[in-house]
């Protein structure tokens, strides 16, 4: 086969093309600092890396959806303890009202001691996260105890909440509740009727129903509160560690995506100077093989 001139010129460009787009490939990766940033780089990597970045993105959802959780419960337990010293009071209360030695005078001073810890205690039981009621069930915008007094001046206390749970994702196929009813909070047994049969028997001077009755009626329901009250660590337990996992899968998952995507700086700056040495030989092999032609000569 006849070579000319034209097909060692054609060849030389050709060459010096691919020298060219070799230079701008690592020249690109150093810029960027990643390895692979369209599928044709690296098919099988961009399918890895999307999963990577796929996997990613869940964890972080995850990770905000335990950190709201725990918002939640730590104020719960806030709450919850709260609503304990209220009713520790309220037991030392009635215990000192239980005298029968006491004046009534002392037992009226008592029970509007106690009627103030009962409104603190509807005030706790309608404590809000972020514009939302935490025992209101999924009611969270309906405050869930409301003070009602009928015509003879019976005070009580209606539940208007629900007992539905909220539940957040904590991780795949893994949902988690992290609400509690006040109906099963402070109704079961119901602490605000407890509070107020103190009130009255503090007024009537009923020593003997404060002593049998009321103190047993406020025990009970600082035992519940303290149930309530492990079982709310139970969970915050669990979310603690829930996000002490999602934070080394972040970590771990991060490494394997800049493994497959980013570049390796010495490496890639080895590889564009040898392209580059590569290109300058082209260069000077293209120079001394493309020879004069006879128009060089007519001048």
């Amino acid at each position: 086969m006849r070579v000319t001139s034209g097909m060692i010129a054609a060849t030389f460009m050709r060459d010096i093309n691919n020298n060219l787009r070799s230079l701008a490939k690592y020249q690109h990766q150093l810029a960027s600092g990643k390895r692979v940033s369209r599928p044709s780089d690296n098919p099988v990597a961009i399918v890895h890396s999307l999963r990577l970045r796929s996997d990613l993105g869940d964890i972080e959802q995850f990770a905000k959806n335990v950190d709201h959780a725990l918002s939640w419960l730590n104020l719960t337990d806030t709450a919850l303890s709260q609503a304990g010293d209220i009713l520790q009071r309220v037991r030392e209360l009635a215990v000192y009202g239980a005298n029968g030695t006491l004046p009534q005078e002392s037992r009226n001073a008592l029970a509007e001691e106690v009627q103030q810890l009962f409104d603190q205690l509807v005030q706790v039981g309608n404590t809000t996260y972020a514009g939302q009621y935490i025992f209101a069930g999924t009611e969270t915008k309906t405050a869930p105890f409301q003070v009602q007094i009928d015509g003879n001046g019976d005070i009580s206390v209606l539940f208007k909440g629900n007992n539905q749970a909220k539940e957040t994702e904590i991780g795949t196929n893994q949902k988690l509740r992290y609400n509690l009813s006040g109906d099963v909070v402070f109704k079961q047994p119901d602490a605000f009727a407890a509070l107020q049969n103190l009130i009255t028997n503090l007024k009537n001077g009923a020593t003997d129903q404060i002593s049998s009755t009321d103190i047993a009626a406020i025990d009970q329901a600082i035992d519940h509160l303290l149930a309530v009250r492990a079982e709310v660590g139970a969970r915050v337990n669990r979310l603690e560690m829930t996000k002490s996992r999602l934070d080394d899968a972040n970590i771990n998952f991060t490494d394997l995506l800049a493994k497959v995507e980013d570049v390796d700086v010495a490496q890639t700056i080895m590889e564009l100077k040898n392209q580059e040495n590569v290109y300058r030989a082209a260069l000077a092999t293209g120079a001394r093989i493309i020879q004069p032609t006879l128009v060089d000569f007519l001048r």
